[in-house]
């Protein structure tokens, strides 16, 4: 997984924001835990905070508008795309929720955020032209690496992203989880975890973004120093590496990397 080059170009996870309800003590989190540095930026009049490693833009952090109803702070991942409009529309159709219609970036793009089928939430993201759908992300410790969807209604996301993205599935064949592999044609897009259980009791159906880190049992410690808690120990994916899921100081959640 996190060994092979993260894929680019239409149909491929292209970006990473949190949405947070207190982006000041979300900062002072990654960016400590991470090794990120922060800057103000402003998109289309928006206020926003930009995360870069060294020269290398990873993600953002934007506010959740105060008195938004059930706000909690979340990361959302996005799916790049040659037509946002286009696409929104093929994904109401297949059962998608409509989130946040398509809706320009001034001087940027175009986004919209959808619920898929199964309740799971995803951003679409356009970007002006030139665009350069071959560009490569950026990769190694402190980037965005996996992208992996927890879902109790499996047959209904494959059926759903294999119509909008033209996504296959390939199924791991694992007897400890339920786990299927997403390609596009014969690059690795994410993965596709079944949920069930007392143990996912109020956890919703999800996308989770997963960074790579040097040394996950090192950043999994230091998260409760730094006012977060930890969801999922560190824990070995056999022939992968090793994983651990953790929560920001607002109740963010992501999970770190250390791949073999």
């Amino acid at each position: 997984m996190a060994d092979r080059p993260v894929p680019t170009g239409y149909g491929a996870f292209c970006w990473s924001q949190l949405n947070a309800t207190d982006p000041a003590a979300c900062e002072a989190f990654y960016t400590k835990l991470l090794g990120w540095s922060a800057a103000p930026e402003r998109a289309g009049g928006a206020s926003l905070t930009l995360f870069t490693r060294g020269k290398d833009e990873v993600a953002t952090l934007l506010e959740i508008p105060a008195g938004t109803p059930r706000a909690r702070s979340h990361w959302m991942s996005y799916v790049w795309v040659e037509d946002v409009d286009a696409s929104f529309a093929r994904a109401l159709s297949l059962g998608a929720a409509a989130f946040v219609p398509p809706s320009p970036i001034p001087g940027v793009g175009r986004f919209a955020v959808i619920g898929d089928p199964t309740g799971a939430t995803l951003g679409l993201y356009q970007q002006n032209p030139p665009a350069d759908p071959s560009r490569p992300l950026p990769a190694g410790a402190g980037t965005f690496c996996w992208y992996e969807l927890a879902t109790r209604e499996r047959d209904a996301a494959l059926a759903f992203y294999g119509a909008l993205f033209g996504w296959t599935a390939q199924p791991m064949g694992l007897a400890s989880v339920d786990y299927t592999l997403l390609f596009r044609g014969e690059e690795l897009m994410g993965g596709l975890m079944a949920i069930s259980g007392p143990e996912w009791e109020g956890v919703p159906n999800h996308w989770m973004p997963y960074v790579a880190v040097a040394d996950v049992d090192a950043r999994a410690a230091a998260v409760p120093t730094l006012g977060g808690s930890g969801c999922v120990p560190p824990t070995d994916i056999p022939d992968v590496g090793r994983f651990a899921v953790v929560g920001d100081p607002t109740g963010g959640v992501i999970s770190l990397l250390q791949p073999l």
